[in-house]
């Protein structure tokens, strides 16, 4: 079935690749001699008579959300490396309530997993990488670390609320070396800063929408002297589409910034985050067939408070020389508790009570500390001006992690543990399944030179260095899957130390003044995580305790800019490799649980796309009744395994015939992803976009299991539609209207078959949903 798919949104595919070259070939010709003609600068008019009068014309000046980073931006070289800037405060997006696929629409191939509605925890993936919680992606705000673990644990429990933020940042794979070793890149939020032309400015924002949804968004800032602030507020609360899963989440942020001198800058910053929410829990497919909004558990709840403070130092020894230098910190939870068993098994009652069983309990601590320091200058060489940028690395984090099948028997949020006063099996007095603490020490070096060959060509070498060295301890007890019980008992003390280093080289190519080609090509690692390891602290999951680290390489080639106020465009290819990919498979015989292994090594191929087109700017030098926006973000990728391999059946041949197979499409890796959309302006009055999404079908395991399983948690992910509106309204000088619709045609889809917790089985997506709020601005 997925091969049909895959053969119609291919040729769907190919054709949109067609155009798009097209597209870019006609403005290219067009264009091609204006090379000397300096950006948004007009053509010297022929000289006039004294009788005739000079006519000044003002060709129209157009705002985009979308943006390219510059080649060099504060202490970071860009240049020859694929990136996107998305400017939040131009979208036409629901930021109130954090909607992902709204806000990347505009970047090709990302893909996200649309499980829950709230907006709080983040999940996207590219180029057919996971999109479990950002943990591909290097996830940062203001340029340091928000994640659990960079190394251990790198998933994203956090996520700034979007209007808060000025703008989001993406580096792609390839372009990421000077942040970490990644195979997705870099996504960094940037936070909004400091009004600097007045001493108070307020911004306030009430939205409210379907299932008794309020958001309420309210930030102060201003300068006075020497010294700036920003400080915002925000709470969201709701009962949720599916039944059980209401939410409240809160929000803070504050920085305050001293201007010591013209030459030195000191920011003090600090985010916290707390949220409680209730998981419906995953669906069968039968389930989901016949209603995706019911749930059958009503006892689960999910919390992860988050406080990262933050020290900037700014330092510009010269207009070509800048050092920063961040010092931050993480203090965080992440708390879940509930019934974590399949979704076709009902919550559990005790027999002789006729009361609900006991809720299981998980909680991790993180404790993680961290700077980080750059520097960039500019050196003459050989008639030519060259870019230095170099910087070090230091990470510590520690975790404490505990799961305990002994909670309490009730339905609220409740994390207090009922057994850890009875004797157990052992004769200790601590009954948790597990009790574990982890580490991880990171030093880490970088170096990337920006020379500049000829005024137009330039290329950009880099070198890094990872020392990262992981620990664990603690105790899991044998009741736990049988799978880990080489981790039995008290553990001995486990220590891994990895050395990396990593490689990679850029090219940029400026073929007009606004337009250029760009390559890269860098190397990629991800260690074995704690995280994976143990995963049966999270998950149903049984894990192979002989898991390899995983590594490979990034490489993207494309060509990008605009012509004029009229086209912006990007178009790329790329090839990722990644070797001793750690994926699921399903159980050799039923009922067996699924297996977490190294499966084999995975090369994943593909084109994206964007294009945005505006043609009444083209036409005419002004637009009295508006501007009309036509804009595409697709990618096509074929990501398949190209090495397979399963140790439970490496030493029974006439088992191993149905698992080697090479050729299978990497799991959670749809082929398709196409956003298609329309944005209207009328001046600074009045603007709405209309949004299509689509994403092809994907599979949830590595063996590419077709037929659905009894649990939900293996099988097809089917190609959905979804289709939004949203529009803006400045109706009052400072006041403004933002509302709309997200899944116009409440399409019931879902992106996700969870092996564990928030599931197990299948997470529905959200359907539709109508949203209206009020800004005002002082």
């Amino acid at each position: 079935m997925l091969n049909e798919i895959e053969n119609k949104t291919q040729s769907k595919g190919k054709r949109s690749i067609r155009l798009f070259l097209l597209a870019l070939l006609i403005p290219t010709l067009l264009f091609s001699q204006d090379e000397g003609v300096e950006k948004n600068q007009e053509p010297k008019p022929e000289p006039q008579t004294k009788e005739e009068t000079p006519t000044i014309r003002v060709k129209a000046k157009k705002e985009t959300d979308r943006e390219f980073l510059g080649d060099i931006e504060g202490t970071n070289i860009y240049s020859g490396k694929k990136n996107e800037v998305i400017r939040l405060d131009k979208a036409n997006a629901n930021l109130a309530l954090g909607n992902t696929r709204q806000v990347y629409s505009k970047v090709p191939g990302i893909t996200i997993w649309e499980n829950e509605g709230s907006g709080i925890q983040p999940g996207i993936g590219a180029r057919g990488l996971s999109p479990n919680r950002n943990w591909e992606f290097n996830t940062r705000m203001n340029g340091y670390d928000i994640a659990s673990d960079s190394f251990g644990y790198p998933e994203a429990y956090f996520n700034p609320p979007l209007e808060a933020l000025e703008k989001v940042e993406i580096v792609r794979g390839a372009g990421a070396l000077q942040y970490g070793p990644q195979f997705g890149g870099m996504v960094n939020y940037v936070v909004k800063k400091a009004d600097p032309t007045r001493p108070v400015k307020v911004e306030m924002k009430t939205t409210g929408g379907s299932y008794n949804t309020l958001n309420q968004y309210s930030s102060v800032s201003g300068t006075v002297g020497d010294w700036s602030y920003f400080v915002f507020y925000q709470g969201r609360s709701s009962d949720g589409w599916r039944e059980n899963s209401q939410y409240n989440v809160q929000n803070g942020f504050f920085n305050l910034s001293y201007k010591v001198s013209e030459k030195l800058k000191i920011s003090l910053e600090m985010a916290k985050s707390t949220y409680i929410s209730q998981q419906a829990g995953g669906l069968t497919d039968e389930q989901f067939r016949v209603d995706p909004r019911q749930s059958g558990r009503t006892r689960n709840w999910f919390s992860a408070p988050w406080n990262i403070p933050a020290m900037v130092i700014d330092y510009e020894q010269s207009p070509t020389s800048r050092t920063n230098v961040k010092v931050f910190g993480l203090y965080g939870e992440r708390n879940s508790v509930g019934v974590s068993t399949a979704a076709n098994l009902s919550d559990p009652i005790l027999a002789r009570t006729l009361e609900y069983s006991p809720r299981q309990i998980d909680r991790d601590t993180y404790r993680n500390y961290g700077m980080e320091a750059r520097q960039i200058f500019n050196y003459d060489l050989l008639d030519k001006t060259h870019t230095l940028s170099f910087g070090g690395r230091y990470f510590n984090g520690n975790t404490d992690r505990f799961r305990n099948p002994n909670g309490t028997t009730g339905s609220k949020f409740d994390l207090r543990e009922t057994n850890l006063n009875n004797l157990c099996y052992d004769g200790s007095r601590n009954c948790r399944v597990a009790d574990l603490e982890f580490s991880t020490l990171n030093y880490a070096g970088f170096v990337e030179n920006l020379f500049r060959i000829t005024d137009a060509l330039s290329i950009t070498p880099g070198v890094r260095y990872e020392w990262i060295r992981s620990t664990a301890s603690g105790r899991v007890n044998e009741s736990i899957p049988s799978a880990t019980k080489p981790f039995g008992g008290m553990l001995q003390p486990l220590e891994r130390v990895q050395k990396q280093v990593l490689y990679g080289l850029g090219a940029q190519y400026q073929t007009t003044k606004t337009t250029n080609l760009y390559a890269n090509y860098s190397r990629a690692f991800r260690p074995v995580t704690y995280s994976e390891l143990f995963a049966p602290t999270a998950t149903l999951n049984e894990v192979d305790p002989n898991l390899k680290d995983q590594s490979g390489y990034n490489a993207d080639a494309g060509y990008r800019g605009k012509f004029g106020q009229w086209m912006q465009f990007d178009l790329s290819i790329f090839e990722l490799r990644y070797n001793n990919r750690v994926g699921q498979l399903p159980g050799l015989l039923p009922g067996q649980a699924n297996f977490q292994t190294n499966v084999g090594d995975s090369l994943h191929r593909g084109a994206e796309a964007y294009l945005e087109i505006d043609p009444l700017v083209a036409l005419t030098d002004s637009q009295p009744y508006g501007s009309v926006s036509f804009f595409t973000s697709s990618a096509n990728v074929n990501a398949r395994y190209i090495r397979w391999e399963d140790p439970r059946v490496l030493t029974n041949p006439a088992s191993a015939q149905n698992f080697y197979r090479v050729g299978k499409l990497v799991e959670n890796a749809p082929s398709q992803i196409h956003r298609y959309g329309i944005t209207y302006h009328y001046k600074n009055v009045f603007s709405f976009t209309y949004l299509i999404s689509y994403t092809g079908a994907a599979y949830a395991d590595a063996a590419n299991t077709g037929p659905f399983t009894a649990n939900g948690q293996i099988g097809l992910i089917p190609s959905y539609t979804v289709r939004d509106f949203t529009f803006v309204w400045n109706f009052y000088e400072n006041f403004s209207l933002r509302g709309g619709v997200n899944n116009m045609t409440n399409q019931m889809y879902f992106t996700r078959r969870a092996g564990g917790y928030p599931g197990p089985g299948i997470l529905p997506g959200e359907g539709i949903f109508y949203f209206i709020g009020l800004s005002a601005v002082f």
